[in-house]
């Protein structure tokens, strides 16, 4: 009963001292995923799916399930993963920054998660994101196919093919200075 008091008196003052939490639109969402290049673009569509489910795209998103089991964030990582003031868990980071509007450091940790226990950590994930229709976040005006990578030309991909591009600048130069 003492640490939900002692979490609420902190979650009060960080929104009080102006770190002030979120809600995304998925648009929004997409942009900030993208921006902090933590996921893959395979997977980002899952990542929104279980953002949306879990926290409703809000990273003030708490839950506490009993004194031991707390979610905090966007991700709703478990309290496992973090500790509440100060620095610790398995993310080696604070409850209450998995709060706040910077969304790098829920981000890193919940790629420590997947990494160590995949999507099925999240049980939301599971029910209503696995083998269900993912959002559409390509329709977002942040989402950019990145261009295929072209093949290098003929002459430049084998090495029988680069010395003679270099005999051929060396004859270009010698007839250039003559």
């Amino acid at each position: 009963m003492e640490s939900a008091r002692l979490l609420k008196i902190i979650l009060v003052l960080t929104l009080c001292l102006g770190l002030e939490a979120k809600e995304y639109t998925r648009c929004q969402l997409t942009r900030e995923l993208l921006k902090n290049n933590l996921f893959p673009r395979t997977f980002l569509s899952n990542w929104v799916c279980l953002i949306e489910q879990t926290s409703d795209r809000n990273t003030s998103a708490f839950v506490e399930k009993s004194l031991r089991r707390k979610y905090y964030g966007l991700f709703q990582i478990g309290s496992e993963w973090c500790k509440e003031g100060k620095k610790g868990g398995k993310c080696d980071i604070t409850c209450e920054s998995l709060l706040d509007e910077d969304i790098k450091d829920d981000a890193q940790c919940a790629q420590r998660v997947f990494d160590l226990e995949g999507f099925k950590y999240w049980p939301k994930w599971e029910v209503r994101c696995k083998g269900q229709q993912l959002p559409d976040i390509e329709k977002c005006p942040d989402w950019v196919y990145i261009p295929s990578r072209a093949s290098p030309p003929r002459d430049k991909r084998t090495l029988r093919g680069r010395r003679e591009l270099r005999r051929a600048r060396r004859h270009l130069k010698m007839n250039l200075l003559i």
